[in-house]
């Protein structure tokens, strides 16, 4: 049976159980804008479930804060934010997009970003293997300047800080020969790309960021906090039963890897680099970087019977593959673990994932961590999908993989 889409320009207050959303709205506003984020996630899912489920003053809480567009949205809401990711700069785009600078960090900006480029003294080379390959000689150097000059002001205003080393980032791929169209970085050998120039390009990213920034007219507006790292494991005991709302978007079952997407960024603003960027990926909920001796010998084993058909079945055809299943629902298992402790009773937690195919065989993901949070204190509240209409994700499979053409939004309630 054909499912029926329902057309909508905002997800309304009550979605029909098992239905399938094309949502023509995609807010753009605020900060969502800051930086090219792959896979992110649409504020209008986020929006919708705060507006539903809180009220001013309540705790948000997202465990895969990616680029912080749950953040965002709650702090314009008036909502408080709590966020967990691993990647560093994932959390400096957290911090970034949900403050609203005062007016005096805009005077204070205003002043200083035409000394931006004053040559004194060069910053480090970041940890990039090869790096001429990556970028023309010219703009190393003058990224190299930039970033010393930037570094200057952390002691003195670390918001404006910050908001430079956002628009710093969001220059990085412009200014290099990477290919722009694929979020995994790689210079194209069959088309030849002219590298922007770093100087302009910051600039033009600054004023228009700086204007997104001066734009926000909302009187009153949340706080945001980044209170962990990992989120099978959230060392926040304040928030004990406390939170109001967590809502989120893990990543998808091997199908991208942030870390690699991110690489250039993180080098340069010193996260991570060439030499560590391993022990890094590891860091990942379904993580690709994974001991042989683990998967080789014998299958694993979950508590889950549909969980364990579903990898033998992998199994046969690809052993590696069939561990990294077991261990992002294993991975997931714990999350959902962590999210119930935080959450009061009643309250709401927000899945948003899509459904893989891993060796030409169908992993239904929405389903099987709705059996894990069964098991784990919460009952299923309602069941939607959502087309999704803009991806940045131009990755080629090679036949290892299927495209995911829509998203599944699992309402659970803590009971």
């Amino acid at each position: 049976m054909r499912t029926q889409i329902i057309q909508v320009e905002e997800i309304p207050t009550s979605v029909p159980f098992n239905s399938t959303l094309e949502i023509s709205n995609n807010i753009h506003r605020h900060t969502h804008g800051f930086f090219k984020y792959p896979c992110k996630f649409i504020p209008n899912i986020p929006r919708w479930a705060i507006l539903k489920y809180t009220k001013e003053g309540d705790l948000v809480l997202d465990p895969f804060a990616g680029s912080g567009t749950t953040l965002v949205e709650a702090v314009m809401l008036n909502r408080n934010a709590l966020g967990v990711d691993f990647d560093k700069f994932s959390q400096l785009l957290c911090n970034t997009k949900t403050l609203k600078l005062s007016k005096d960090d805009l005077n204070f900006l205003s002043r200083i970003k035409d000394s931006l480029f004053n040559n004194v003294g060069l910053y480090k080379l970041p940890d990039i293997y090869n790096i001429e390959h990556w970028f023309p000689k010219e703009n190393i150097k003058e990224f190299q300047t930039l970033k010393s000059n930037i570094d200057k002001i952390k002691d003195i205003n670390e918001r404006v800080y910050n908001f430079l080393l956002v628009c710093f980032a969001s220059s990085i791929r412009k200014c290099s020969f990477a290919d722009d169209t694929s979020p995994k970085p790689y210079v194209s050998s069959r088309i030849k790309k002219n590298p922007q120039k770093v100087k302009t390009t910051f600039y033009n990213l600054l004023d228009y960021y700086f204007n997104q920034m001066d734009s926000i007219n909302i009187q009153k507006i949340g706080k945001s906090k980044i209170i962990g790292d990992d989120a099978r494991n959230i060392k926040a005991e304040q928030y004990t039963n406390k939170v109001d709302l967590s809502i989120t978007s893990p990543p998808y079952i091997n199908a991208f890897d942030y870390v690699r997407s991110l690489r250039l960024e993180n080098s340069w603003l010193g996260f991570y680099g060439d030499t560590n960027i391993i022990e890094i990926k590891k860091k990942q909920v379904g993580t690709e970087v994974i001991p042989i001796k683990d998967y080789i010998y014998k299958k694993p084993h979950s508590n889950s019977k549909k969980i364990d058909f579903l990898i033998s079945k992998i199994y046969e055809k690809d052993k590696k593959r069939a561990f990294v299943v077991y261990k992002f629902f294993k991975d997931m298992e714990l999350n959902i673990n962590q999210v119930h402790k935080l959450l009061k009773s009643n309250s709401h937690y927000i899945i948003v994932v899509g459904d893989s195919t891993i060796r030409n065989i169908k992993v239904d993901t929405h389903n099987i961590l709705i059996d894990i949070a069964k098991t784990k204190g919460f009952q299923l509240e309602n069941l939607f999908s959502y087309i999704i209409k803009n991806r940045y994700l131009r990755i080629p499979r090679k036949g290892r993989g299927g495209l995911i053409k829509k998203d599944w939004v699992i309402d659970l309630v803590k009971i």
